[in-house]
Formats: structure tokens, sequence, C-alpha cells
């Protein structure tokens, strides 16, 4: 029989933490113990690259602290920002296929501490508990559905109404609630916004020119607020 307040110091006692990591809730506390061993910590300096796209990349990465960007590259070389992960997020996916590559490029958006095993080595731990399985399958599923929402808003949409989504998404994700307003916490530029738009920057300079006509933005220096709401109402409206 296990003995939970052994494991419990065991746990405490090392220097990884996994607390935060949302695909590792409601596992076993003896997945815990396998995790513990074969988990690595990292750091990531801003703009260092994880990986790029058509790696074969033989890990599975967690976010413990920090943001990364996750991104890919078009046949001109522009940037396509797809998602900023945020603490405690899931990287990349599990690959079973060793020789398959991977779709996309990956870097730290700001200073960032990763979790880091051997991808058969988790997958060994995921054979033995079910609750982990079905976490990096609800992981796939809400990954997917994030890319789903973005097709629907990249397609025969206004580059305003594109980028009110965008702002929203954001806001839901990073924002931080000032009265009316909600500050996007997160370093974020035009240049990168464009590049999560996959868009020229002079484009996303005027669509946010008029969301803040319509005093749905306003930017304080490096800051930028939004009202949530009326964002949603706004690209939501035909």
């Amino acid at each position: 029989m296990i003995n939970l307040k052994y494991i419990e110091i065991y746990i405490k006692s090392k220097g990884v933490h996994m607390n935060n990591i949302e695909v590792f809730k409601d596992i076993k506390e003896s997945s815990k113990i396998e995790l513990k061993k074969i988990l690595k910590e990292r750091q990531l300096s801003r703009k260092e690259i994880l990986f790029n796209e058509r790696d074969i990349v033989d890990k599975v990465y967690f976010l413990k602290t920090g943001k990364i960007s996750i991104f890919k590259m078009n046949e001109n070389g522009e940037r396509k920002v797809i998602f900023i992960l945020r603490n405690g997020e899931m990287i990349n996916e599990v690959s079973f296929d060793k020789s398959k590559t991977t779709t996309v490029s990956c870097e730290a958006f700001e200073k960032s501490i990763i979790l880091e095993c051997r991808a058969k080595d988790f997958i060994k731990v995921m054979e033995d508990d079910f609750a982990l399985t079905k976490n990096i399958l609800v992981h796939t599923q809400n990954t997917n559905r994030r890319l789903y929402r973005q097709l629907k808003n990249s397609i025969s949409i206004r580059i305003d109404k594109k980028l009110a989504a965008k702002l929203y998404r954001i806001g839901k994700e990073f924002g931080v609630c000032n009265g009316e307003w909600t500050l996007l916490n997160v370093n974020l530029t035009i240049t990168y916004i464009a590049d999560m738009l996959g868009c020229k920057r002079e484009s996303l300079s005027r669509a946010m020119k008029i969301l803040q006509d319509e005093n749905l933005v306003k930017i304080e220096g490096k800051k930028v607020y939004i009202k949530k709401d009326e964002l949603s109402s706004y690209f939501k409206s035909t």
C-alpha cells in the first residue's frame, strides 16, 4: 500500500514543483513520483528558441513560469504567431511517431522556466495512469478548439474584426480588470500583434486606430487596455 504522507514529503523535498501544470491535475500520486524522477527544469531567455518547425522533437515540454510563443513561418519568411502560452500549459504534443517532425516553432516570449522529459518516458507514465492520458486528450481537444476559432476568425472577416477577436482572446487569458477597462498584462507591440494576425504592420495600425476611435481600445505608453464585452459584440456583429 502506498504511503501518501511519504509521497507528499518526497515530492516537497525535491526541486521540481508540478502543482501548477494543468495536465497533472488529479493524476495518481505514484505518477507524480515517476514524473518527479524524469522531469528536469530548464530556463529560457527571452526570444530563446525551444524548437523550430520541422525539427524532430523527442521531448515533452511544460511551462512552469513565464510565457511561450508558438508560431509558424510562411513562404515569405513572415512569422504568424498562433498562441501565447501561459503558466501551467503543456507546450507541445506527445509524439508517438519518432519519424514525425513538429509543425510549429516555439520560443520564449519572456524569461521562462519549463519542465522537460523524454517523450518515451512520459508515455510510460501515461500507460499506467488513465487520468493523465485523459488530461492529455482534453488538452489536445482544447488546443484544436482554439485553432478552429482562429480559422473561423481568419476567413472573410475585416482586419479590424480579426483584431477585435484576437484582443478579446488575449484579454480572457492575460487580462487584468481595471474598472471599465481590462489591461492586457502581456508585453505586446504593434509588430507582434501583426505577427499574430499574419498581416502587415501598417494594416494592423489602421485597424487599431478604428478600434481606438470606437473607444474599444486605448494605448497608454506600452500598455494596451480593452473593453472586453464591447469587443466581443464588435467582432460578432455583421
